[in-house]
């Protein structure tokens, strides 16, 4: 069965630089919980196993697919945004399924995929289990495991979900890291997991950390202008309220000149582990644009890091 989600722009779902990444996966969240409440007839809330413990359909992988040309940030205020949406399962575990815009289905298109837990021991523990009390029988049933598994698998083993471009350089040699505290009140949701979709915000803090206090700090003209057009996304766990992130970033640039324009195409690696006890929780790798205008700041910049390599 195919789903339509719509909705306009207003100022929740607007960040710095239009269209907010964090919001926009809270909403195709929503809407895919929506989905399984609808199919399976019965609210998420009350999703059970044989056991009676409360499942919860948590994102395992996320990918963002856009286009250089027209990142998040091309879609502004009072924009009307439109997607078509399918999901299947395979085994009664594993969710998997596509957001395509409407009209252009190709250039902007979100997958997500879910799998069934249950808190063993709290967040730092979660386990696979198969909804006792949901109905599968009008969710397509795949024929072998999302490939999205398999994705996730190779980025654990090799620390990124895409090699650089052949003409991206480092920004800066290896990885550089900071810290975030969870902040209880805010990142937290109401089965008391870490929001899937916060942990996007955490990476944005990283790299804007990370990049102004470089030797020569990408200024912040850039940092507000840079957008996301592809992204990918692997969670291997969670953690307690009361817990400590670190984050490790890798940083490569290009620059790109499309429809006109010269843009920075900045590629990003992520790792994040909790501190509690060193686990690696999630994986990213994301390329973001920001525009360089002649005779800007941006342009200032990167005229002098290509001057001191």
């Amino acid at each position: 069965m195919d789903f339509k989600l719509s909705f306009e722009l207003g100022m929740p779902l607007l960040g710095r630089c239009n269209l907010s990444e964090n919001a926009l996966l809270k909403v195709i969240g929503n809407d895919r919980w929506k989905q399984i409440q609808e199919l399976g007839g019965v609210k998420t809330s009350l999703i059970r196993d044989d056991a009676g413990s409360r499942l919860y359909a948590t994102f395992y992988f996320i990918e963002i697919n856009l286009t250089p040309e027209r990142p998040l940030s091309s879609f502004g205020e009072n924009d009307i945004v439109e997607f078509e949406s399918n999901v299947a399962h395979y085994e009664k575990v594993y969710l998997d399924g596509k957001h395509k815009l409407v009209g252009d289905r190709d250039a902007f298109v979100v997958r997500s995929s879910n799998v069934f837990i249950y808190q063993e021991r709290g967040p730092s523990k979660l386990s696979l289990a198969i909804p006792e009390n949901m109905d599968f029988s009008k969710i397509t049933e795949l024929p072998s495991p999302p490939d999205t598994l398999g994705f996730c698998r190779d980025a654990k083993r090799s620390g990124r979900f895409m090699q650089p471009q052949a003409d991206d350089i480092p920004l800066y040699e290896g990885w550089r890291e900071c810290s975030y505290e969870i902040d209880a009140d805010r990142d937290m949701n109401g089965a008391g997991l870490i929001y899937f979709a916060n942990f996007v915000c955490f990476m944005d803090i990283a790299e804007r950390r990370i990049l102004s206090s470089l030797p020569i700090p990408v200024p912040a003209t850039l940092l507000d202008a840079r957008s996301t057009y592809f992204r990918r996304i692997g969670y291997f766990g969670n953690a307690q309220a009361t817990d400590c992130l670190f984050i490790e970033l890798q940083t490569t640039m290009r620059t790109i000149n499309t429809a006109g324009k010269r843009l920075l195409d900045l590629g990003f690696d992520y790792k994040i582990r909790r501190s509690s006890d060193a686990k690696e929780i999630a994986i990213s790798s994301c390329r973001k644009v920001a525009p360089l205008e002649p005779g800007s700041e941006g342009e200032a910049w990167l005229a002098a890091v290509m001057s001191a390599k």
